[in-house]
């Protein structure tokens, strides 16, 4: 005889429900909603918010509402009703909090100053003053058009890594918490000494 635990036995049930299943056994509806509104991109309704968690829709509106009312994620009026979406400055935020984290003051100030050449060179090869000048300049099949999007996500990451500098302003012996990882250990990690991964290509960081 058989069974479900027998090598040889193929177990015929559906992976994707078991791991579902599985998250469901692990976590509470509010971590599965928090989660899934984490990982969404654009704003979504309750109702979808409550299938991905695998929550019945009167349990997403509440948790939604709540997160919406202290500002972790934002409503957004829609014809149908209210869609919700993560909050642009919590997103700002931990990318703020996880440079900091990541990178020692000196590192900081290098990637500042390498995103500062950046735009200076994007300044001067379109003769802008900024990506919104150089769009006005612009006719629709322009290969420059490139160059707008990487000139924004410069000046964003500019912004993010400067915020990130000014953390340091609060750590009174200057290490910052770089050298701390999340379980308390002092290595380094994946830290690269003198420059910010991300930085500098107009990627966002």
């Amino acid at each position: 005889m058989t069974t479900d635990t027998d090598p040889t036995h193929p177990w015929e049930g559906d992976v994707n429900e078991a791991v579902r299943e599985e998250w469901r056994e692990e976590t509470t509806a509010f971590e599965r909603i928090t989660s899934v509104i984490d990982a969404t991109t654009e704003p979504v309704f309750a109702s979808e918010v409550a299938e991905r968690a695998a929550v019945s829709e009167p349990t997403a509106r509440r948790h939604l509402k709540s997160l919406a009312e202290v500002g972790r994620i934002e409503a957004v009026a829609a014809e149908r009703g209210t869609k919700y979406r993560r909050s642009p400055s919590i997103l700002a935020m931990r990318r703020i909090s996880a440079l900091h984290r990541q990178y020692s003051k000196a590192e900081l100030r290098d990637g500042i100053e390498t995103l500062r050449e950046e735009l200076d060179a994007l300044r001067e090869e379109h003769e802008a003053n900024d990506p919104d000048d150089l769009v006005t300049t612009l006719d629709a099949g322009s290969d420059d058009w490139a160059d707008v999007s990487r000139w924004r996500s410069l000046e964003e990451n500019l912004k993010i890594a400067k915020a990130a500098l000014s953390l340091y302003d609060f750590d009174p012996d200057d290490t910052g918490s770089a050298a701390v990882g999340a379980e308390g250990d002092t290595s380094t990690g994946d830290r690269t000494t003198g420059s910010l991964v991300g930085f500098g290509t107009g990627t966002s960081a």
